[in-house]
């Protein structure tokens, strides 16, 4: 009798350090579970943002942005890259350096010299009209086309359809623009 006795205690004894091993490893699933939720939580949380002048809200989190808030930055910065005339074409180059991510700002100062100089020197009017934007959020990057049309002096417009691409880099919230580039045609 003894025997039997001694083997139902340890299959009593078993079975409890089986169950507070499958309770252990659910509660340690749970707290992973809920912190990997914190921290998602915490970085990709999107707060809805209504700029002035803008009609519709954009959603943006900590490390990302919607489609519509990439779109209205790029236009922003086209703006502010294309539409100059000698008199304002250094106030809007170096605000939109404001927003350049300080490892990509050597290249397009130098660019923006040199543009500021040739429209200063040949008294060059500028302005863009967008015709076409689409926005890859996953990305974050952003492809305007438009008609860039161009003034030397008193002369009548010159147009070109031109196509530029805009990448953004988002980091603790702030989203700062790491490209500008031009995108040639197909033709040349």
């Amino acid at each position: 009798m003894e025997h039997g006795a001694r083997q139902d205690t340890t299959r009593v004894i078993a079975v409890g350090f089986i169950c507070l091993g499958t309770l252990f490893i659910l509660s340690l699933t749970t707290n992973i579970i809920q912190g990997i939720n914190n921290y998602r939580l915490q970085t990709e949380q999107k707060v809805a943002v209504t700029p002035m002048l803008y009609g519709a809200p954009f959603a943006v989190s900590q490390n990302q942005a919607d489609a519509s808030y990439i779109e209205q930055l790029g236009l922003s910065f086209i703006a502010l890259r294309l539409n100059v005339t000698p008199e304002t074409v250094d106030a809007q180059h170096q605000q939109l350096l404001r927003y350049v991510l300080p490892a990509s700002q050597n290249n397009l100062k130098i660019q923006l010299a040199e543009d500021a100089k040739r429209i200063k020197e040949n008294n060059v009017n500028a302005t863009f009209y967008m015709t076409f934007i689409r926005a890859y959020p996953a990305e974050n990057r952003v492809d305007i086309r438009g008609e860039l049309k161009t003034w030397i002096g008193d002369s009548k417009p010159y147009s070109e359809i031109k196509s530029y691409v805009l990448q953004f880099n988002r980091v603790e919230g702030v989203s700062w623009l790491s490209r500008f580039g031009e995108i040639k045609s197909e033709k040349d």
